[in-house]
């Protein structure tokens, strides 16, 4: 690290006044004095900053509250052809998630092909970046926001929801809204859409059928358009992954006996 990058690294922790005084007693040094100073200093600057961001991701993941951990890596795309036939725009969109490319996504189909799994791995993917995550099950969001609306503290509880860069809805279609709770959540997705906001959504149902979830055609409508406006759609049909899955920890346990 050149004493300029340093110097810029000690701006970017916030210790200015130790750039600045860097700076400023550098050319005042002897030669060797400067080699230890900033030998000790360039250890001491990416200690900081490795301990900064591992902080920094481990906040993020607790307040996204996954319930469960899962990443790309622990994805088997050769599960079957659907999996195969998504895996090159799925991993497209994992690796430019950024603070300024913030991912939306809609899985649809078949319970048990993976949904869940993927729509964490980006928001796991998010943390990573710094960026907020929210995980949340669509019946959990509609019954706080009921709750909310009952106990006069609604527009608090739908912060909850507009607020976060990325938010995760999981398992959408396996609960019918009524028309207040259809357009609670259509208040939260027309926000973030609005504010260009990263939202993932989960869902059994084909979009033609979301108005088995709203309560009639036109809030479905109005939510499936912007639900996939933005967002990449990624059809999951096929066999369930979870026999996949057991096959593989099995097989694991055996290798490690």
């Amino acid at each position: 690290m050149e004493n300029n990058q340093l110097i810029e690294s000690l701006g970017e922790l916030k210790l200015k006044y130790w750039s600045q005084a860097l700076k400023d007693d550098l050319p005042q040094m002897m030669e060797q004095e400067k080699q230890t100073i900033t030998k000790y200093l360039e250890k001491w600057v990416l200690k900081e900053k490795s301990e900064r961001k591992t902080q920094m991701i481990e906040s993020k993941v607790r307040s996204a509250k996954f319930r469960r951990l899962q990443t790309v890596e622990t994805f088997d795309f050769r599960h079957s052809p659907t999996t195969e036939k998504v895996e090159k725009a799925y991993l497209t969109l994992h690796a430019n998630v950024a603070k300024d490319n913030l991912p939306s996504a809609v899985f649809t189909g078949n319970a048990g092909t993976g949904k869940t799994h993927l729509a964490r791995s980006l928001g796991y993917a998010a943390c990573q970046k710094g960026i907020s995550v929210l995980f949340i099950t669509a019946a959990e969001m509609v019954n706080h926001l009921g709750h909310a609306q009952k106990t006069y503290s609604l527009e608090q509880e739908l912060n909850k929801y507009r607020r976060p860069q990325v938010l995760i809805i999981d398992e959408l279609g396996y609960v019918a809204l009524d028309t207040q709770a259809s357009n609670l959540f259509f208040q939260v997705i027309s926000t973030r859409h609005d504010a260009e906001l990263g939202t993932i959504a989960t869902t059994n149902l084909p979009f033609g059928k979301f108005n088995q979830i709203f309560a009639n055609d036109a809030i479905a409508h109005a939510i499936v358009d912007r639900l996939v406006n933005d967002a990449e759609v990624f059809y999951m049909e096929g066999d369930s992954y979870r026999p996949h899955q057991r096959q593989e920890k099995m097989k694991r346990k055996k290798q490690n006996a």
